[in-house]
């Protein structure tokens, strides 16, 4: 019988997995407690020709002990946590799941960008401490005349991009992978990295985290951006260098961060960013709903059936 391993998840259970598994005779397996290393990885999934992974590290350790492991999928968009060469060179499949989140992770950016440009943590707070009124933290700028930029133009961001326009925001967009017929599609202005950071009053990442993009957002970079202008990260957390931003926040070049990403996770308790008036934190949560859940688990599920019954994965990329 074929194996499929969930090594770590956060669900509140596997039906859907076990929904499309089992009809098939699909043998499903949960590691318990999670695989939390790829050390664990190693020592808790022989037997099993398809990972369905969510956290944890699988990288060539992993595959050279577990080789009769031919598919791993990730719970997810973003696949950092694998080591894709390594697996495309040991002939392996590895998978994720592209068209997981678009809605929640875009409405959560809009949510952050709407909230930081009508400065409501920082009203938030005053009220809370007492005070009342705007001019300590005003002007307050109207949705049109705010420039929308985003790192990175993939699906969550066009659909960021389609939603800010119904407010009136002017979108302009950094992607150097995508091909220009993208940017027309969605009416968003193409531009290059330093002209972003010069021109948006907004900035929104939605990259992937590489080498390229790891601390993108650094003191070099926050220097380049306008004078009061918000940014929103709703990507990975390792693509802003934290100790930059909150510098930059602490300063006022910046008016205010929305940050669902970190650095480390969970946020450390004594991180600055949690006393900032200016912040808007989340839980690393833009991606959930109860929907998405569902539909993350069984399209993972059923990229291993794929795979198990000899189809390449629609969603394949090695």
């Amino acid at each position: 019988m074929s194996k499929v391993i969930v090594t770590d998840h956060g669900f509140p259970n596997l039906d859907p997995e076990r929904q499309v598994l089992a009809p098939a005779g699909i043998d499903l397996e949960e590691i318990r407690p999670i695989c939390k290393t790829e050390d664990d990885v190693i020592r808790t999934c022989r037997g099993a020709k398809v990972l369905l992974v969510q956290w944890a590290k699988v990288g060539a350790r992993a595959l050279d002990a577990l080789p009769e492991v031919r598919c791993i999928v990730r719970y997810g968009v973003g696949v950092d946590n694998f080591d894709l060469q390594a697996a495309k060179t040991r002939g392996v499949i590895a998978c994720n799941v592209p068209d997981y989140c678009v809605e929640e992770v875009s409405n959560h950016a809009l949510a952050l960008i709407l909230s930081l440009a009508r400065r409501l943590p920082q009203d938030h707070t005053q009220l809370r401490q007492g005070g009342w009124g705007i001019g300590s933290f005003g002007p307050i700028p109207a949705f049109t005349d705010l420039t929308l930029g985003v790192v990175s133009l993939g699906r969550i961001a066009r659909r960021v991009v389609e939603k800010a326009k119904v407010f009136g925001f002017r979108p302009i967009a950094f992607d150097p992978l995508l091909p220009e017929a993208v940017f027309a599609q969605c009416g968003a202005e193409r531009v290059d990295l330093d002209t972003l950071l010069a021109r948006a009053d907004v900035l929104s990442l939605h990259c992937p985290l590489t080498p390229e993009t790891r601390h993108l957002i650094r003191a070099q970079t926050l220097a380049r951006m306008k004078k009061g202008a918000i940014l929103v990260n709703t990507s990975r957390g390792p693509v802003v260098a934290e100790a930059d931003l909150v510098e930059a926040l602490r300063a006022g070049h910046l008016s205010g961060a929305g940050l669902d990403v970190f650095e480390v996770e969970p946020l450390p308790t004594d991180s600055p960013l949690r006393s900032l008036p200016n912040v808007v934190l989340s839980s690393h949560a833009a991606a959930v709903s109860e929907r998405a859940m569902v539909m993350l688990q069984t399209k993972a599920a059923q990229a291993a059936l794929d795979f198990l019954q000899g189809r390449r994965p629609r969603s394949a990329l090695t």
